[in-house]
């Protein structure tokens, strides 16, 4: 993550697919230092990981007397380490996309939406299995690809972060999917896989 600060505020390039959909890259987040405010259950907050001593952005799922517990909102559990006040460096407030700024609730608004999310993944890990092997078949297929306007088919964009370059398929301005340098893979959101080529895909991640 590169960050440089503005005012009060400190300014970061969230990297990553652990608080999807809550963040996606190439967003820039908006953190503010608690200073005197609480610390509260739902807040996304920005600390360097005790672990891996990186900084990362999840969000708050318990505060104790023994510690903060967080997760990414993508993640299925929580993280190994128990974080301090003092390990905080602020909580993000909001998501910038050039000059479009969006507000990243906290609080009890952050544990709603945090929850809404958990139940989205569980939904989708019960139905999931039932319809993979169907909408994997009409994506080899290519059929809906064939239907859209080469205009508007997705596109594979490679950008420079401070370590590496990462891969993103573009659908219009929406990020749809990223290729995943540890799986070896791409992780697409549904239904769009429908709309891609895959052969595109694989001659793109074998040049990188």
């Amino acid at each position: 993550m590169n960050n440089h600060a503005k005012g009060d505020a400190l300014f970061v390039a969230y990297v990553g697919p652990s608080m999807n959909p809550t963040l996606r890259e190439p967003e820039m987040v908006e953190i503010l230092p608690y200073g005197s405010r609480p610390i509260q259950v739902g807040d996304v907050i920005f600390f360097t990981s005790p672990e891996a001593d990186r900084p990362v952005v999840h969000r708050i799922v318990s505060v104790t007397a023994t510690g903060i517990r967080t997760r990414g909102d993508n993640n299925p559990q929580e993280d190994n380490f128990v974080l301090q006040p003092g390990d905080i460096e602020g909580q993000v407030v909001a998501a910038w996309r050039g000059q479009k700024r969006r507000e990243i609730v906290g609080g009890w608004r952050g544990r709603l939406a945090s929850r809404w999310l958990r139940w989205r993944h569980i939904i989708d890990r019960k139905v999931s299995p039932l319809l993979h092997s169907v909408y994997h078949a009409m994506a080899r297929q290519g059929i809906f690809i064939r239907l859209l306007p080469a205009r508007f088919r997705p596109r594979v964009v490679a950008f420079q972060t401070s370590s590496q370059d990462r891969l993103q398929l573009l659908m219009g301005r929406h990020v749809i999917g990223r290729y995943d340098g540890r799986l070896k893979q791409w992780q697409i959101q549904r239904p769009f896989r429908l709309f891609v080529n895959e052969k595109v895909l694989l001659k793109t991640q074998n040049r990188h």
